[in-house]
């Protein structure tokens, strides 16, 4: 009969949460309906996508140059969040100190702040795009919403991790004999 140890089966229930992010990431920043804007006057609605904007719904595109900074931050916070995801699966699995446990919640902390801050990012760089044509009707796509699940699962791993490290800590220090 296999028997798994207690931290092989937080690695895989890791493995299994931090799939969640991973995938809903991925389709996030890599489809194009993040914001629609209806502007005031006009019955023709214009797509935003993280790299480039499709006006009247066409085909044709125009590349988003000034929102540079929003890819960076999404990509890089998606990038650490996908690391954070395996090095808590390795740390969990393969290594037994206490201290390297620690690691990967905060770069999974890290990688979800930084997708919270490139969102944010994102909709104040589309507000100051289209300061000068109001904006009637803004509806979020659902790629932004996949983005937001990845950041909310994010911090559930977050959580995760740190208690999984915890439990190990705990597990390490009461097999410790001081005396």
């Amino acid at each position: 009969m296999l028997h798994m140890h207690y931290y092989q089966k937080f690695a895989i229930i890791g493995f299994s949460i931090g799939l969640v992010p991973i995938i809903l990431g991925i389709t996030g920043l890599t489809t194009s309906n993040w914001i629609s804007i209806n502007h005031n006057g006009s019955s023709s609605i214009i797509t935003y996508g993280l790299f480039q904007k499709f006006p009247n719904e066409t085909i044709q595109h125009e590349d988003l140059t000034s929102f540079e900074i929003c890819q960076y931050f999404e990509i890089s916070g998606y990038v650490l969040l996908i690391l954070g995801v395996f090095i808590g699966i390795l740390c969990t699995e393969l290594f037994y100190k206490r201290n390297i446990q620690f690691i990967s919640p905060i770069i999974i902390m890290i990688g979800t702040i930084l997708i919270f801050i490139g969102l944010l990012l994102y909709i104040k760089n589309l507000v100051e795009m289209t300061y000068d044509n109001p904006i009637e009707n803004i509806y979020f796509g659902y790629s932004m919403i996949l983005m937001i699940c990845t950041n909310i699962t994010g911090c559930i791993l977050t959580v995760y991790f740190s208690f999984v490290a915890g439990y190990i800590h705990r597990h390490i220090l009461s097999t410790v004999n001081i005396y």
